[in-house]
């Protein structure tokens, strides 16, 4: 496991997210589930003979729910061949003069967005619902995506993150290779050069029991986004009020807590309030790190979120991971 310094490429692209693409067969209905379960606000709609499209916003997250009407629209193609999902990851740049899109991984591409300050968001065919915002609403608990976690095929790793060096000037600021039992998968994190965008990008490691990465490849069709990480300022608050409104949370064994409060030292939550939560905790270098994942409701069983809250980690919770199977295994023995 290593963190890597980001040093400033004099040809990297500063960017942060305008909006996230999901391309899906409602986007009407999709809509309806970020607005009544995770408090986003509807704050752009389109309709043309092609396609449906329906924003929704909440304070630094814009997410664009996209349905083709047309068989050879391009909304129509993904979801045929992955279901709902992430199709684009549109990328907010000074520059105007940058190329229109880049494909990226899999099926997703990255689309080059520039604004003006004050304006309401808007695309193409995709007008604004209320007059004069220049950000999303700031209701809920979601303050912004921390990270995006991407599913590649074994051996795209590398390609994909010279890739990013190459076309973008991103940097890797973390790496690391995960073991899990028999299971292994290997990391790298690359991010812009303001910090803007981080995408966690994830590999089955050759030679090691298939494990969930792989189980998304299969499920999804190739390589892809499997889960969107938003942070928020209260994890237990956000959980209590998110899972009230409908969101479904992965439980966590009980055998998890039992030396949690060994390993993690003095923490920001008593161990009590995070297991009534099922909320997972780790600790880097640089500090704490709190986070819960969601049920898949993907038919595929493929797409998921993230709700995380950072107090100082700038890594990802790895070590989680191990300790979850650690539990699990506990468990089952008992």
């Amino acid at each position: 496991m290593s963190s890597t310094p980001q040093t400033r490429d004099q040809h990297a692209v500063d960017a942060g997210i305008d909006h996230i693409t999901l391309s899906v067969g409602d986007a009407r209905a999709r809509a309806a589930e970020f607005v009544e379960r995770y408090g986003f606000e509807v704050i752009a709609t389109g309709e043309t003979p092609e396609f449906t499209a329906v924003a929704v916003g909440q304070r630094d997250i814009v997410l664009l729910l996209l349905e083709g009407r047309t068989d050879d629209h391009p909304a129509t193609l993904f979801t045929a061949r992955h279901g709902d999902g992430v199709s684009d990851i549109a990328l907010r740049v000074a520059e105007p003069d940058r190329t229109a899109a880049l494909e990226a991984f899999g099926d997703v591409t990255h689309t080059f967005v520039t604004r003006s300050p004050g304006e309401p968001w808007s695309l193409p065919g995709i007008d604004p619902v209320r007059g004069g915002e220049t950000t999303a609403p700031a209701g809920g608990h979601l303050l912004r995506v921390d990270h995006i976690a991407v599913c590649l095929e074994t051996g795209e790793l590398e390609p994909t993150v010279e890739f990013y060096r190459r076309e973008l000037g991103w940097r890797v600021v973390f790496e690391e290779d995960i073991h899990v039992g028999a299971q292994a998968m290997q990391s790298k994190v690359v991010q812009s050069p303001d910090t803007g965008v981080t995408l966690t990008l994830l590999q089955p490691m050759s030679g090691a029991v298939p494990g969930q990465i792989d189980d998304f490849l299969k499920r999804h069709g190739g390589g892809g986004v499997q889960h969107l990480a938003f942070a928020v300022p209260g994890i237990v608050a956000a959980v209590a009020e998110l899972g009230a409104a409908g969101v479904r949370f992965l439980t966590t064994p009980e055998a998890y807590y039992e030396d949690l409060e060994e390993r993690l030292g003095s923490s920001g939550y008593p161990v009590a309030e995070l297991r009534a939560h099922h909320v997972l905790a780790d600790r880097d270098h640089d500090g704490e790190l709190f986070q819960i994942f969601t049920r898949s409701e993907h038919p595929r069983r493929t797409h998921f979120m993230e709700i995380i809250e950072r107090r100082g980690a700038t890594t990802f919770g790895s070590n989680n991971i191990r300790k979850l199977y650690e539990a699990v295994e506990r468990q089952d023995a008992e």
